[in-house]
């Protein structure tokens, strides 16, 4: 490579950072999508390329601390680390650019299925989402024939899982969730429980890839 050439791709590599960094950052000012708990402010928080709003508390029994362990995005109380939530709130997943987000979901999920499920649960919408978003797909497992047929009767019969195993459909709200618009190559795997979280759901944003 010569001289003006190199000077050439370095001017264009730095132009394609700033121009990325610029667009990060305009993605961090939007605004919370509902009001914060008594006693909370929304902060922005970013870890493992994504961004979002979580709930600041003064009350220390409403006071949660979030951080990255491995991949995922964790919650954890300093007064009373013991919670009916859970502790892991988001899980940062790859793929390939050009692999399908229902084939990358299954590559993750298909390992954890019951060996009653293989073969009988399948990736959908997620139903009833609790938000919609044009742009962001909300997807989970669901159990399909007559394998749902029998998760169906068993459902009447006392509380249980739907069958497709820890990444599918539970009784709180978890779903896998995709902004093509914003990357091809990441996906999220979203805890969001029985109640609304410590952090906004409708606001995750994920960093544009590096050039």
């Amino acid at each position: 490579m010569t001289k003006g050439a190199s000077w050439g791709f370095l001017i264009k590599s730095l132009s394609m950072s700033i121009l990325a960094s610029g667009v990060w950052a305009s993605l961090a000012v939007a605004a919370p999508s509902r009001a914060p708990d008594k006693s909370c402010t929304w902060r922005p928080f970013a870890a493992l390329g994504i961004r979002l709003l979580v709930q600041d508390c003064t009350d220390p029994p409403a006071h949660y601390v979030f951080s990255a362990h491995g991949d995922w995005i964790e919650q954890h109380r300093p007064y009373d680390d013991r919670i009916f939530g859970s502790h892991q709130i988001i899980r940062v997943l790859h793929k390939p650019a050009d692999m399908p987000i229902r084939q990358a979901i299954m590559d993750v999920a298909g390992p954890t299925l019951p060996p009653e499920a293989r073969g009988h649960c399948a990736v959908t919408a997620l139903p009833d989402p609790p938000f919609t978003d044009r742009q962001k797909r909300l997807l989970t497992l669901m159990p399909t024939g007559a394998y749902r047929a029998k998760i169906l009767a068993d459902l009447q019969q006392e509380p249980r899982d739907f069958g497709c195993g820890p990444f599918g459909a539970t009784q709180g709200v978890t779903y896998f969730e995709y902004h093509p618009h914003e990357s091809l190559t990441v996906f999220l795997f979203v805890v969001y429980g029985e109640d609304e979280p410590l952090f906004d759901e409708q606001g995750i944003l994920i960093a544009p890839a590096k050039p």
